[in-house]
């Protein structure tokens, strides 16, 4: 497993800035606060003190150490999950290092690391090389250099280059820090393993988890764990179940959500008893509470950056008073003109939905009875066949429903009758196709997810979805599904996997069904796209525009 540990970006801030440490003190009391706070793993109040600290070196003038307080809070961003608002922070930092002095520069080095880790964790893996380059070249620390050539081995690593991943690494060998040199090891093996299965690469994997036992790294324990249990897979899958637990069990002792969902992950995939209901119910609530916290992180650094800038402008409030009243008036001008030409569009589209639905009308009864009927009738198969025992009651009152539903199909308001809970509704339909032979995984199905989604785009949703795991079921021969769920500003991401037959599957029973899924989300403004998985399987990726 690549785990950059951004605990190292603060470390090489420390060495950095250590010969300073006294003007620091000598400069701005809150600075160090921030500093005791950061050391003390309590990165929110950090992030704080170093917004504040940073607001009263600007206000003397002092660029350097505003640049260090923006940097801090970069790094802290990257690792709490913000990767974007870590990117702005750190370009924010760059536009005041100016000087091209040894502390300057030293600044810089970190500066662009956490730049270049940011961009990888975005999968900008171009901006990541070129970052770390900006890192090498301003770096006079042997060892930092090292840890960076290690960053941009895994770098190359993700981009399946693994003659240029292997030459760095090499070079990051030469590292005399034991931990540093476990991190490089365990990282080669990995790289030597993905380019060719069949080589022996255990003693690299046993030999970094050797040191990190000596030295009681359990950050560095955590990645060896989950290296061997990956290794041990397909070759012992007890030992792999083993590493596994191993590393969960390490992962809530470091406290690194992130690490325990990833462990959950394996144990899930590996248990064959009763315990992996367990894992998956413990995987969904971690999955919804990380989520929800680092959404949570991102807004809160966004409100102290705020507040602290309001606390600025205030002192200059007087003299740009006629400038935000021109430039107020401008933007009502805009939002006039703006809301006028959106309400002729509006107006015009509407007129022109009008349209279409009356095109269109026996096309809906079609899709409808498709919908209600057939694929509905379908899952209530699939259902009683993974229950053990069957629920009379339960099978007539489902039977019960599809017949008022189908009685009643020629209604408009058919569509409409939604659940008021859709998550549950959706999660209950998924998971009724999971079973001891195949494992379905929801993640990220949360209530808030659907706010400001139409009941119209839900049920076109909701069937798309029962089409795709209808596919999956029939033809697919899957044993491990997945359906992921994901806000982006204002695209709604939904991601199915599986490790079925895969593209050429799809590709020879394109029909009806899997046509019928491409228009209705086409009908909603999404766009759908089959790809096959890098592994094994079929992976369907859906954005929908939320309104």
């Amino acid at each position: 497993m690549k785990k950059l540990i951004p605990f190292l970006i603060l470390t090489i801030i420390l060495s950095c800035t250590k010969k300073n440490s006294e003007s620091d003190s000598s400069k701005n009391k809150i600075y160090l606060k921030a500093s005791d706070y950061r050391d003390a793993g309590e990165k929110d109040s950090a992030y704080v003190y170093y917004a504040l600290a940073k607001s009263e070196f600007l206000r003397k003038n002092d660029s350097l150490f505003a640049a260090k307080c923006l940097i801090n809070m970069a790094i802290i961003q990257t690792d709490q999950g913000d990767h974007f608002g870590g990117i702005e922070t750190s370009l924010e930092a760059e536009k005041m290092l100016k000087k091209n002095d040894s502390i300057t520069k030293q600044l810089k080095s970190s500066n662009y690391n956490n730049l270049a880790l940011a961009s990888a964790k975005q999968e900008n893996y171009k901006n990541a090389e070129k970052y770390y380059d900006l890192a090498l070249q301003n770096s006079s620390e042997q060892e930092s250099q090292y840890i960076y050539y290690n960053n941009i081995a895994n770098n190359y690593l993700d981009l399946k280059n693994f003659a240029k991943a292997k030459e760095f690494y090499n070079k990051a060998l030469k590292t005399k820090d034991s931990l540093s040199y476990a991190r490089t090891l365990n990282n080669l093996g990995r790289c030597l393993l993905i380019e060719n299965k069949n080589i022996n690469v255990l003693n690299y994997f046993l030999q970094s988890l050797k040191i990190r036992e000596s030295k009681e790294d359990y950050w560095g324990l955590n990645s060896s764990y989950a290296t061997l249990s990956d290794y041990y897979k397909e070759k012992d899958p007890q030992k792999a179940l083993f590493y596994a637990g191993k590393m969960y069990t390490i992962a809530q002792k470091i406290k690194s959500p992130d690490d325990r969902l990833e462990a959950l992950e394996k144990l899930i995939f590996l248990e064959k008893s009763d315990h992996s209901k367990k894992y998956f119910s413990e995987y969904q609530k971690l999955n919804d509470s990380l989520q929800t916290s680092r959404a949570k992180a991102k807004n809160q650094f966004a409100l102290i950056r705020y507040e602290t800038e309001k606390a600025k402008t205030e002192n200059i409030e007087n003299e740009n008073h006629i400038f935000r009243q021109k430039v107020a008036i401008t933007f009502l001008i805009i939002g006039l003109i703006t809301g006028l030409f959106w309400y002729m569009r509006r107006k015009k589209r509407l007129e022109q939905e009008k349209e279409i639905e009356i095109k269109n009308t026996q096309i809906k009864y079609s899709k409808k009875i498709h919908d209600v009927v057939a694929n509905g009738l379908y899952q209530t198969m699939i259902e009683v066949e993974n229950q053990d025992k069957l629920d009379k009651e339960k099978l007539l009152n489902k039977l019960e429903k599809m017949y008022e539903e189908s009685r009643d199909i020629a209604h408009e308001e058919l569509y409409e009758k939604a659940e008021k809970d859709f998550s549950v509704k959706l999660f209950e339909m998924i998971s009724s196709y999971s079973s001891p032979q195949q494992k379905v995984l929801v993640i990220g199905n949360e209530q808030n997810i659907w706010q400001n989604i139409s009941k119209n785009a839900q049920s076109e949703i909701f069937y798309s979805i029962r089409e795709l795991m209808i596919n999956m079921k029939k033809h697919s021969q899957a044993t491990l599904v997945s359906v992921k769920f994901e806000k982006s500003e204002n695209i709604l991401k939904i991601k199915y996997s599986d490790n079925g037959l895969g593209m050429d599957n799809i590709e020879n029973k394109k029909i009806s069904g899997i046509k019928n899924t491409e228009n209705r989300i086409e009908s909603i403004g999404g766009d759908i796209n089959f790809e096959k998985n890098i592994n094994k399987g079929l992976l369907v990726n859906i954005s929908i525009p939320i309104l």
